[in-house]
């Protein structure tokens, strides 16, 4: 099912046109793999034989999941000719797995397949879709009241396939729609502008699985994700959903209690809903938000991770021989099935699929509702009571800390561990906004920083690192003091950063690279108050000042060619963030560390140097692209005027 999760343009997929090609055994082989198995399916797609055509397509579905050969197949234009020969096709059937297959495609590849798609006006073969189903399901409904006839088993079996193949046509349309609305904020804009057509169709269909599921769970599954994934992205879509005169949240229902995914969704449209309402006082909302958390910790104590584990390893067996499958008592070979699925999940790995998704949509949830808590009160202390914190210390709090102790476990099997120090980092900021630290906090966040710190000593990826930063720096705020801060983590974070050679901007990773600076500048810049060494404090402050000089030098500034524009405004935050820690770190002459770090170390000088630098950068940022920033960076360049004149005065 696609995720409505706006995609940035993949940079790192970016190569250099004029560079030179190297030939070598990895080209060969994807040759040899292109005439073998790539061109005789993609040639089966203009095929006048349906099913030839509708073989190809199960082949592509499948093979298109290995990274390397989905590229192999994209080169041979495969979009262009599934839109071109299968999605008007006659055949049902073709149609339900073309539709199948892009929205796989445009979910691994992202914004460049979903722009085309929609540049190619998919919209249209949508709708026509979208009405074809509908129509379906109007006979159904109108005749699911019949008594039985007397036909045969096999038009019985056939009937129950054309059921499902409506049940699977609706799924792919739907899907495709939240992929498409995923793929940047103009293409959303876009389908929300259409989707009113669609959104009482969904609605329509969930009334008629009111009280009892008639469709598929499956199908049930996804009209409640479709609801929920909108619902999270704006209160314009919620409008919608109130403004429809059958929609009842109330009656929303899982079907069984079993449906684990099912009632994760439920929940989390009854909170969106919630949330929205603007007459609701704020006690109410905590309210919700309490049962809300209690609700989804008490569904996902049912999930087994073991047995996600179990369906998703991967077993060893390179070095095996190949066997053929044994007939049993023969000793021959087993002749295969062939009109078996060419790929299909076991019930068990279905419902591991199903788990993996619920976990994700949970902990979006719980990242969501700590940020909403966090400001439900406007700019004034946020005030929690005792069963609320209760939920979030014992209820929700172990589980998330479980699931990523698991997944690290596990090399990563639920690729949730970002999601979930994403939510953790929240957490630990909404614990900054409440009136008073509860005592309960201290000691969850020791833990929590111990978590981070194993995790990040042990991973290779910089969004895992820099994410683990990011809830170090909270914990600082927090509990700064009672941290044992290590000199040596501390200059080994600077050297990490300096190691990364960002300024000339070359690299397909330059844009992490700014991304792991800036949290690393909000930790150290932290760090730097409580650390309670001298020397560490000066480090730290020098780093500061050395990235605010390498990003507003004229060279940088001014280089046009290899620094991209986003990478220019992220190096523009590190400026921002740096210059405001600085400020905070001898915002008082009677910090312990002023004296020596400060004046001996003339930084009064220094900052004065790099005023006009500063000064060049504040202008060089376009307020008509980037507002925000442009505010932000003349408050700080103000600010750096105020902060010269007052530390200059200061000791006189």
């Amino acid at each position: 099912m696609g995720k409505l999760k706006r995609n940035r343009n993949n940079r790192k997929a970016r190569v250099n046109p004029l560079g030179e090609k190297k030939v070598g055994k990895e080209d060969q082989r994807d040759e040899n793999t292109r005439k073998s198995k790539i061109l005789p399916l993609i040639n089966n797609l203009k095929s006048s034989v349906p099913n030839e055509k509708s073989m190809a397509l199960g082949a592509l579905t499948v093979i298109c999941e290995d990274t390397r050969m989905r590229k192999l197949c994209l080169r041979e234009k495969l979009v262009p000719l599934i839109m071109e020969q299968c999605l008007n096709d006659s055949n049902d059937e073709i149609v339900v797995e073309a539709f199948g297959l892009l929205r796989n495609l445009g979910i691994e590849e992202g914004y460049d397949v979903i722009t085309y798609y929609w540049r190619q006006n998919i919209w249209v073969a949508l709708e026509a879709g979208l009405n074809k189903i509908e129509k379906s399901f109007k006979f159904l409904a109108e005749n699911k009241a019949l008594p039985e006839n007397n036909a045969g088993l096999a038009k019985k079996v056939d009937e129950k396939a054309k059921i499902q193949l409506l049940y699977d046509f609706t799924e792919n349309i739907l899907s495709m729609v939240l992929v498409l609305a995923g793929g940047s904020d103009t293409l959303y804009d876009n389908v929300f502008g259409r989707i009113d057509p669609v959104l009482r169709f969904v609605i329509d269909l969930i009334n008629w699985n009111t009280p009892s599921i008639e469709t598929s769970l499956k199908l049930h599954n996804t009209l409640l994700e479709f609801i929920y994934e909108f619902s999270t992205e704006s209160f314009e879509f919620i409008e919608k959903l109130n403004a429809i005169g059958n929609f009842n949240v109330q009656l929303l229902t899982a079907g069984s209690e079993k449906n684990l995914l099912g009632r994760g969704y439920v929940e989390g449209i009854k909170y969106q809903i919630y949330e929205s309402e603007q007459s609701v006082s704020s006690s109410e909302k905590k309210e919700q938000v309490f049962k809300t958390l209690t609700n989804i910790s008490n569904i996902l104590a049912n999930v087994d991770l073991n047995s996600i584990k179990i369906n998703f390893a991967t077993p060893d067996n390179a070095n095996d021989p190949i066997t053929k499958p044994i007939e049993v008592g023969s000793g021959e070979e087993k002749m295969q099935d062939i009109d078996q699925q060419i790929s299909g999940d076991t019930p068990e790995k279905t419902q591991a699929k199903d788990d993996i998704q619920l976990l994700e949509v949970s902990i979006d949830l719980f990242t969501s509702i700590w940020e909403f808590l966090a400001t439900i009160e406007g700019s004034q202390p946020v005030s929690l009571g005792d069963d609320l914190l209760n939920v979030i210390f014992k209820g929700v709090y172990p589980i998330l800390s479980e699931l990523i102790q698991f997944d690290i476990r596990n090399n990563h099997i639920l690729q949730l561990s970002n999601k979930i120090l994403i939510c953790f980092n929240n957490l630990c900021w909404l614990m900054l906004s409440i009136e008073t630290i509860p005592s309960e906090w201290f000691e969850i966040s020791t833990k929590l920083w111990e978590l981070a710190i194993q995790i990040s000593s042990s991973t290779q990826s910089l969004q895992i690192s820099k994410n683990c930063l990011n809830v170090c720096w909270a914990i600082i705020k927090t509990i700064g003091p009672a941290i044992n801060l290590s000199p040596e983590m501390i200059n080994g974070l600077i050297a990490k950063c300096n190691g990364m050679d960002v300024a000339r901007g070359e690299g397909k990773d330059a844009l992490d690279h700014f991304e792991f600076i800036l949290s690393s500048v909000g930790f150290l810049g932290s760090s730097a108050q409580v650390i309670s060494n001298f020397e560490i404090t000066r480090n730290i402050s020098d780093f500061l000042l050395s990235l605010i000089s390498g990003f507003t030098n004229k060279e940088f500034i001014d280089e046009t060619t290899t620094i991209s524009t986003e990478d220019k405004t992220k190096a523009y935050e590190v400026v921002i963030e740096s210059l405001d820690l600085f400020y905070d770190i001898f915002g008082d002459a009677e910090y312990p560390y002023d004296l020596p770090v400060f004046v001996q170390g003339d930084y009064l000088s220094k900052l004065r140097a790099l005023e006009p630098q500063v000064k060049e950068m504040y202008k060089k940022v376009d307020k008509n692209k980037s507002k925000e920033l442009k505010s932000r960076a003349e408050e700080t360049w103000n600010n750096m005027n105020r902060f010269i004149e007052y530390k200059a005065s200061e000791r006189r």
